[in-house]
């Protein structure tokens, strides 16, 4: 751990970038703004088609879709928290607490509920 050479703005300035691209709920924008857009348009869809069939494989997708971005969501925001406290626990010296941050960034916390259609 003595080998690390952090620039923590530099670390500061990339997570923010990062949580650019995530996004935030009622943002509009980044990843979960684009989630909410596109589950906005499938129930849309579901009611417009009003079928039954097409309702039932729209939701199908929505499932597998925001399953898969839901994982996306909260891997990045794992790396982001674990990145940042890392950052700040270096910044105050201690480093054990740094690689304890480090190590645990990147687990995923259980799933929350997805929308339904």
């Amino acid at each position: 751990m003595s080998a690390w050479d952090i620039r923590p703005n530099e670390v500061l300035t990339v997570l923010e970038t990062v949580m650019g691209h995530v996004g935030e709920e009622g943002s509009g924008g980044g990843l979960i703004g684009g989630m909410e857009r596109l589950e906005t348009n499938l129930m849309d869809a579901s009611e417009h088609a009003a079928s039954p069939v097409v309702s039932m494989a729209l939701g199908e997708f929505a499932e597998h879709v925001f399953g898969v971005t839901g994982d996306m969501v909260r891997l990045a925001g794992s790396g982001i928290e674990g990145a940042g406290e890392a950052t700040n626990h270096y910044n105050n010296g201690n480093l054990e607490m740094a690689a304890e941050s480090q190590a645990n960034a990147g687990e995923i916390p259980p799933d929350e509920p997805q929308p339904n259609l």
